[in-house]
């Protein structure tokens, strides 16, 4: 009869154990990976900032390499897009989602609304 009763316990333990553990994690805010969603055109530039650093920084921000000089491995992105064109915008997103010989693509990278955050960034460049 005990071990009966231990057969029919152990499902329900599980699925107890699975409901108060999906309880917790609905009210709980979960580690993001990526900066939350810009409300404003402001918050829209810092979560673009983020990206950038995160993702593009590598290659485009200078690092020290002897004696306290920086040099980067990509061209400078400062004012590439300070006050450009629609023209120039549209080539500058089609470079960085379809990339080049010397960087990668980033077309599935970015969701996009993150895209449209890293590309407020630069605009602030």
């Amino acid at each position: 009869m005990n071990r009966r009763r231990t057969m029919l316990m152990a499902p329900m333990l599980v699925v107890v154990w699975y409901l108060t553990i999906a309880a917790t994690a609905s009210t709980q805010s979960p580690l993001q990976s990526s900066p939350p969603r810009a409300a404003s055109e402001s918050d829209a530039v810092k979560h673009g900032e983020a990206w950038f650093y995160q993702r593009c920084s590598l290659c485009h921000m200078g690092r020290i390499v002897k004696d306290d000089t920086y040099e980067s491995m990509a061209p400078s992105l400062e004012g590439i897009l300070k006050n450009a064109l629609p023209d120039r915008e549209k080539l500058v997103r089609e470079a960085i989602q379809r990339g080049s010989r010397l960087m990668p693509g980033f077309r599935y990278n970015f969701t996009p609304a993150e895209f449209e955050e890293l590309m407020a960034y630069l605009k602030t460049l």
